[in-house]
């Protein structure tokens, strides 16, 4: 990400209070660095600076962007969408490392859009990973920042976005021509799409159109059962909506239970309206 400065709180002494304390590794870097992305400042000769705030009066220091250090490189990166139910905990995870010595730190940032620039600092996240709040409906894209920090001079870079997707007032409804199964909204009749969602402690997998799938084969399942939908089932089937069948269905969980919460880089949401977005 350009154009910024950072701006740590490094408390004096930390360090050596870190080897005679013992203290981990992890907790310490969260109290020697607190990363903040304020936005581009220089010094006189026109350098980038970062300079580090204070806390109780203890004395600040300035860093200083040098792109000729390594950028930290993400083995584990953020992608696509997460749908939960509100009030369910999600964990986003990312790994960064550097091979120059550095030492690697992190700052995450939520935002209303798909982009990895722009977004709200979250105070105090400040680790590789972080439990987002998904207390309110809404779509929220969420990215971090890992910094190399050298002392006296530092370098970035920026993870992908991903999408936590939390959603109330559901239903089940089976299509009455094909007979899949869609879990909508009461309110707007939005629904998850190409992606994962659990409900009830069943993780289901849904297609680009929103229909429940086995997610080995692509095929439209009965959440009552957990088995795929037979023609005869599909051509019976009625509007009416299902609700609530899928915690009652044990077979369910054995065959809609999948890989990961996680899904494919897809926007994880629709409404069944003609434009299909929510």
């Amino acid at each position: 990400m350009k154009g910024n400065k950072i701006t740590g709180m490094i408390a004096v002494g930390t360090m050596a209070a870190l080897f005679l304390s013992g203290c981990s590794f992890d907790s310490s870097m969260q109290r020697i660095v607190s990363f903040v992305i304020r936005g581009e400042d220089t010094n006189n000769s026109g350098e980038s600076v970062i300079s580090s705030s204070s806390e109780d009066g203890v004395p600040v220091n300035t860093k200083k962007f040098d792109s000729s250090l390594q950028a930290p490189s993400f083995t584990q990166d953020l992608s696509g969408t997460i749908n939960v139910s509100s009030g369910t905990p999600v964990t986003l995870q990312v790994i960064a490392g550097v091979g120059d010595g550095g030492t690697v730190g992190y700052q995450w940032y939520s935002n209303s859009t798909n982009e990895n620039g722009g977004g709200t600092i979250i105070e105090g996240a400040t680790g590789s990973s972080y439990t987002p709040d998904t207390s309110a409906k809404g779509t929220t894209y969420y990215y971090v920042v890992a910094i190399n920090d050298h002392g006296s001079t530092i370098n970035e870079s920026t993870s992908s976005t991903e999408a936590v997707a939390v959603w109330d007032n559901m239903y089940w409804q089976q299509d009455a021509d094909n007979g899949g199964y869609q879990y909508l909204n009461h309110d707007d009749g939005s629904y998850p799409t190409s992606s994962t969602m659990e409900i009830d402690g069943v993780t289901y997998t849904f297609d680009e159109n929103g229909y429940a799938v086995d997610p080995s084969t692509g095929n439209m399942i009965d959440i009552t059962t957990g088995q795929p939908i037979s023609s005869d089932a599909s051509a019976s089937s009625s509007a009416a909506p299902a609700e609530d069948t899928a915690s009652s269905s044990s077979a369910a969980q054995d065959t809609a239970a999948s890989s990961g919460g996680q899904s494919a880089d897809q926007s994880g949401y629709a409404a069944p309206a003609d434009d299909g977005g929510q």
